[in-house]
């Protein structure tokens, strides 16, 4: 009788390791006393309100026995699915605007060329997104862009970060890497006044043609900013009818050149420039102005946000100091 006892005690424990994996409130996480570690909202009955597998205590989530293939996902989608199924023609639209952009790549095909700012993580298609939390942790919100060589790779990539609770997944299917940055490449070349394109800029990285992209995403913090050099200046390229900004900032309009020329006749040549607008578009056109008049020292463009965002900031370093 007690070996039954114990048979059936081991069998259940196990039973509930299956149904943890299945519905953790935390993803891929499986918890084998089910007991709720995010504190998610529960039933009268004290169940979990929803089986967030692929949530992380998030107000909608999915428990599907099996994840829909790459075909049903591009073709018609569903709750297993990625956030968006990305086509060449979308991605260069929207390359710039992904607050991350993950590489699954293997590091052989990483060194062979990788685009500035990307997040390496190899074999994500095929181990658990919990291997690579020293690198993706706390990006769960993030709008991430995930690719690899094909397509493929990418998108078991992008379900097994689901699975662990990223609730905003764009899988790249329509190539990869190496067609991505040879078609960027050729779209920003071809259009020979705006050479380079912003999208150019962000696989490039900073060059003596570009200058280096500052995404809001990345910015923590004034100091973090003003960590970039030791002399760093912020440039409001906004139209002058844009009446208040910092006075920490100096005002170099993008579209105005004796004004930028003006600037920097005045600037200190060993300046770090960080240009700012309302949303990213002007800072990228401003800091591409300030390089076309001359400015060789390091300069970087705020972008996917603008003074509002900075004023956020300041009054968070402000705050802290008092």
């Amino acid at each position: 009788m007690k070996f039954i006892l114990v048979l059936s005690l081991v069998l259940a424990l196990c039973f509930a390791d299956q149904i943890c994996e299945k519905r953790s409130p935390c993803g891929g996480k499986c918890y084998s006393t089910c007991d709720n570690p995010c504190e998610c909202s529960r039933g009268d009955d004290g169940s979990v309100l929803r089986p967030v597998y692929g949530g992380e205590c998030q107000e909608e989530g999915f428990c599907e026995d099996v994840f829909l293939n790459l075909e049903d996902c591009i073709e018609e989608g569903g709750p297993s699915c990625p956030t968006q199924m990305v086509s060449m023609d979308l991605l260069l639209e929207k390359y710039s605007t992904y607050d991350y952009r993950i590489d699954v790549r293997t590091q052989e095909e990483w060194d062979e060329g990788h685009a500035n700012m990307s997040i390496h993580t190899p074999g994500l298609a095929k181990n658990p997104a919990r291997n690579y939390l020293d690198k993706i942790e706390g990006l769960e919100d993030a709008k991430i862009l995930v690719y690899c060589k094909s397509g493929g790779r990418a998108f078991e990539a992008s379900q097994n970060l689901l699975k662990y609770g990223f609730s905003n997944i764009h899988s790249f299917y329509h190539g990869g890497f190496p067609n991505l940055q040879a078609r960027v490449q050729e779209v920003s070349e071809q259009d020979k006044k705006n050479h380079p394109t912003k999208n150019f800029c962000y696989i490039s990285g900073g060059s003596d043609i570009c200058p280096t992209p500052l995404p809001r995403s990345h910015v923590t913090s004034m100091a973090q900013i003003r960590s970039l050099g030791d002399n760093v200046q912020f440039v409001d390229v906004r139209p002058l009818s844009y009446k208040k900004s910092f006075d920490f900032a100096a005002r170099a309009p993008a579209d105005r050149n004796k004004k930028i020329k003006k600037f920097l006749a005045k600037v200190d040549r060993d300046a770090t420039l960080v240009t700012f607008c309302e949303e990213g578009t002007f800072a990228f056109e401003g800091a591409k102005a300030l390089m076309k008049h001359g400015w060789t020292g390091p300069i970087y463009f705020f972008d996917n946000g603008g003074y509002g965002d900075l004023k956020k900031l300041v009054k968070k370093e402000e705050k802290n100091k008092q």
